[in-house]
């Protein structure tokens, strides 16, 4: 796993490097990727006897994009985060475990350039995405796959700006669905019922 996403992230900053030229002003359909940090909480941080915790992990994906003002863009990210989750029974903690789930998500996002400039842009979208959430680690967890809600669903809302074929953008995201089902440990049922939320801090290049 820690390949995947070294060599990720090596073929990215490799893109960006490469791709210092300008676009055409005539162009209005683009083709982009890009990666970033992502920080991530749930809403009700503890519901019942379950406590999570604020996570932190990564991002990356590609997109499509037609038009500018206004623009539509469709993408694909995949995001991996590392949240806390303790099992309390009592005063005291039973179980604590730092659960390193994957997000693939599927968006889709209208936006406006409300500065155009030659070589630098600001821009605001917002859209709806739907995803699936699961465990690529072969570790055992208090929770695991058949534990996770299918499919997630919610929205997405940023700012960014662009400079040349640089993008950089800040986006918000909320998970109208909960993350994972109420499950069984020890015999008892544990409800998290709370909803995802993550703000992500993404740098890619658009062609």
């Amino acid at each position: 796993m820690k390949k995947i996403k070294y060599i990720s992230v090596a073929l990215l900053l490799g893109a960006m490097l490469l791709g210092a030229g300008k676009q055409s002003h005539s162009q209005i359909f683009f083709i982009g990727v890009n990666g970033g940090a992502v920080y991530t909480w749930f809403n009700s941080p503890k519901v019942d006897n379950v406590i999570t915790s604020e996570g932190w992990g990564w991002d990356l994906g590609f997109f499509l994009r037609y038009g500018k003002r206004p623009y539509f863009q469709v993408g694909l990210d995949w995001t991996r985060c590392k949240n806390r989750i303790d099992l309390n029974e009592g005063d005291e903690p039973e179980t604590m475990e730092n659960v390193p789930f994957n997000n693939f998500d599927f968006s889709v996002k209208v936006g406006y350039e409300f500065l155009q400039k030659p070589m630098f842009k600001l821009k605001a979208h917002a859209g709806p995405f739907i995803g699936r959430s699961f465990l690529l680690s072969t570790d055992d967890y208090i929770v695991d796959n058949s534990d996770f809600r299918r499919p997630q669903w919610g929205v997405i809302a940023g700012v960014g700006f662009q400079f040349t074929n640089l993008v950089v953008d800040l986006e918000y995201s909320y998970h109208f669905s909960e993350l994972f089902k109420p499950f069984e440990e020890d015999g008892q049922q544990y409800a998290l019922g709370s909803n995802l939320q993550l703000i992500t801090l993404k740098f890619g290049l658009m062609f």
